[in-house]
């Protein structure tokens, strides 16, 4: 998206700004983290607000460790003290010192020890500041396409509400315009993308609402009154954030399939189910029941809240659900929503999450496709 604007930003004749490279994110307040991956909420997107970083062995035990950083940006510079473990060792790669510079950009120290027998691991850098780093990476992408621009003063605040008189159609120079809502929903339930989905009350508030305080209250606010429209018992739903990390987040087994239910018989309904991630196919679920007859015929979305157990050194699955639609053997179409809590699971053992808790709640909704309930 950013090159693509300074590729229309050149195209347009433009090849010098004197003034500075401004990114107006006032739409709502910028700077709370999302709950299940840090990742920070803005009003501006780039790269789901985060910087990759893939870490790799070195040829041998006490070398560096190789990092590979996308995308190269001037606001964040990765030093790389990261060295290779040996094989089997403990892998503690980790962010060290994060120094912030006068201009606003980062000085990020990797360290730790990579095991030489691994594979390529991602690991995401959670960018602090969105709309800076969408400020520089836009001028440095400008620059690319042979437009001279400087980064704005990172001291200095912008009266954008008087710049906003200037936002006039007659002044338009490039434009970026998102994919349909249809596809977001898409890649939000499908791969259980947390920003995305903590982004929705922010955008329901500011843009359906048009609040200018208490933003993600007006959001939930209409939430409410889709619900309650809907006919929907809501003592059996609570939520505090849009992805559902918040620890207010509870809806009954009853509700999600009287929701559920209410949403099949909605005319967007083929593209909502399409949306959810597979049994056995794809999304979240791509590698649960990939084997079972039920493959292929249920539809749903996944959940996780799990905590540390210090006292016994143990992981606990606090909360592991999974809710949408199946079509039976029988034929018929059914909505469900199970649950699994308090599953007690060996420290450091995320996979058995998936294959032990996921693995069980992807043979329940298996036996209710052969059986039917």
């Amino acid at each position: 998206m950013i090159h693509e604007l300074a590729k229309k930003i050149a195209a347009a004749g433009i090849k010098r700004i004197d003034g500075q490279v401004l990114v107006d994110a006032t739409l709502f307040p910028e700077g709370e983290a999302e709950l299940g991956t840090g990742a920070i909420i803005s009003p501006v997107v780039v790269n789901d607000n985060l910087i990759d970083v893939t870490v790799t062995p070195g040829a041998k035990p006490g070398d560096p460790a190789n990092i590979h950083i996308s995308p190269q940006s001037a606001y964040a510079t990765f030093i790389n003290q990261a060295t290779t473990g040996a094989p089997g060792s403990k892998n503690t790669i980790d962010w060290g010192q994060d120094k912030v510079q006068p201009n606003g950009s980062h000085v990020v120290t990797i360290i730790g020890s990579f095991p030489a027998d691994s594979p390529s691991i991602l690991y995401s850098y959670d960018v602090p500041q969105p709309s800076r780093f969408a400020e520089m990476t836009l001028v440095e992408a400008l620059r690319e396409d042979g437009v001279q621009a400087n980064f704005s003063s990172y001291s200095a605040t912008p009266d954008f509400a008087a710049l906003a008189a200037n936002y006039t159609p007659a002044n338009v120079v490039a434009e970026h315009v998102s994919p349909p809502f249809a596809q977001d929903v898409k890649v939000t339930l499908k791969v259980s993308q947390n920003l995305h989905a903590s982004l929705v009350p922010y955008l329901l508030g500011a843009i359906l609402a048009h609040a200018r305080t208490h933003v993600v209250q007006a959001g939930f606010n209409l939430e409410h009154a889709f619900l309650e429209k809907a006919g929907l018992d809501l003592s059996g739903a609570s939520q505090s954030d849009g992805a559902g990390g918040a620890e207010a987040a509870f809806f009954t087994p009853d509700f999600m399939c009287r929701y559920l239910a209410y949403m099949s018989r909605q005319k967007d309904f083929p593209i909502f189910q399409k949306a959810l991630p597979i049994l056995g196919k794809d999304g979240t679920l791509f590698n649960i029941g990939v084997h079972s007859p039920a493959a292929g015929h249920v539809f749903a979305k996944t959940g996780t809240y799990m905590a540390t157990d210090r006292l016994n050194d143990d992981l606990m699955v606090t909360g592991k659900g999974l809710a949408g639609y199946l079509v039976a053997k029988n034929g018929r179409r059914y909505s469900f929503a199970l649950y699994a809590n308090r599953v007690s699971l060996p420290l450091g053992g995320l996979s058995s999450i998936e294959t032990v808790v996921g693995g069980t709640l992807g043979q329940i909704a298996a036996a209710i496709y052969e059986i039917g309930p």
